[in-house]
């Protein structure tokens, strides 16, 4: 049961990597070439972000919330693969 846990906790955090970074790259997208489905993706990206970026603003007009995201996701994940 232990492994389950382990092993669901490992794809939920790869799905959550996956998604950041499909929605980092989603935003170089022009607003007007996007499509219904992709303004959904990104309104939920930003949803998603929008905690981390309370904490960290764009940096010379690069917004680094994504990259933490991901590094913290792959800190949580190593420590879990650890126990």
């Amino acid at each position: 049961m232990e492994e389950l846990a382990k092993t669901l906790l490992h794809g939920i955090i790869t799905a959550l990597t996956w998604f950041v970074i499909v929605g980092a790259l989603l935003t170089f997208i022009p607003p007007h070439q996007r499509n219904s489905l992709i303004n959904r993706f990104i309104s939920y990206f930003d949803s998603f972000l929008s905690p981390v970026r309370r904490f960290i603003p764009p940096v010379g007009g690069i917004d680094l919330s994504p990259l933490v995201v991901i590094i913290v996701l792959q800190v949580i994940d190593s420590l879990l693969r650890r126990i």
